[in-house]
């Protein structure tokens, strides 16, 4: 995959959910990814997640492409070294999803997605840019909370606008 976008679990709920704080960007973002075509990657790792408490046969899955998480995306995860961001404090770096949203920013990072979109600002966002930023990755985090711009897709640096 060259370009695109993996959608993380966040925003698929806000997407979901028509009375989620920034629901309204979510559907923006979904109808601009429909207009230019842009692939839109599910982690089978996310539809996990989003199925916890909702029905995975309730979003429009014609539209996705679901990727399965294989041993190769597992040892690319692996590679970003999520110990790093452990916290014996219980702050949001030692947060129990730590993994898992290692394992979905090290899916996108293995399948070749340019974007990872998400309104997980101090978590998923972080670990993202850090990780673009460090150069260990080239997936581009977008913060779906500050809302929708054509020029996020334009970037050529970090997409956390």
């Amino acid at each position: 995959m060259n370009g695109g976008v993996f959608l993380d679990t966040s925003f698929l709920i806000t997407l979901a959910n028509p009375s989620a704080e920034f629901h309204g960007e979510a559907t923006t973002f979904f109808k601009y990814f429909l207009k230019e075509r842009v692939p839109m990657g599910v982690s089978s790792i996310v539809v996990g997640e989003f199925s916890v408490k909702q029905k995975w046969s309730t979003m429009p899955q014609d539209q996705f492409i679901t990727e399965s998480f294989s041993h190769s995306d597992a040892i690319a995860s692996a590679e970003l070294d999520f110990a790093a961001y452990k916290s014996p404090t219980g702050a949001p770096g030692g947060r129990q999803s730590l993994k898992d949203d290692f394992k979905i920013i090290g899916h996108a990072h293995a399948r070749g997605y340019q974007h990872l979109i998400t309104r997980d600002r101090e978590t998923m966002m972080k670990y993202c840019t850090d990780l673009l930023q460090s150069g260990r990755t080239k997936l581009h985090p977008i913060d779906l909370s500050l809302g929708f711009s054509k020029s996020i897709f334009g970037a050529p640096k970090s997409l956390s606008i």
